[in-house]
């Protein structure tokens, strides 16, 4: 999966940017439930990002990996059944997710509790 460019004025951060693609792509569908804003690394920076399905209330996590260059903003999502190389999101962001359907989201979901810890 490639990265999506879009073109934003210097005054829209790269958070307002990501709340807005959320609500342009998922709307109607997913329900933003909280972001956490990580740091940033090698030039990218990653949100970690809680959505409810509309249909059955389940709540599941995914990373916005972002950068900002030449007046765009770059995104790439990632599930987290997709097992994201990020691992940043805190225990009161994971707290909001339902059960994981997946043994590669619960690992991941691990994974961020495991380096909260350490």
């Amino acid at each position: 999966m490639g990265w999506d460019v879009t073109k934003v004025g210097k005054n829209i951060t790269t958070r307002k940017f990501v709340e807005y693609d959320i609500k342009r792509s998922y709307d109607g569908i997913y329900e933003l439930v909280k972001i956490y804003e990580g740091k940033y690394v090698d030039g990218q920076k990653a949100f970690y990002v809680a959505l409810r399905k509309l249909e059955n209330n389940t709540v599941f996590a995914c990373v916005y990996l972002t950068r900002r260059e030449n007046g765009s903003v770059a995104v790439k999502v990632v599930g987290e059944s997709e097992a994201p190389c990020y691992y940043e999101a805190p225990e009161s962001f994971i707290n909001v997710l339902t059960p994981s359907s997946t043994l590669t989201g619960a690992w991941w979901r691990n994974r961020c509790l495991e380096k909260e810890v350490a």
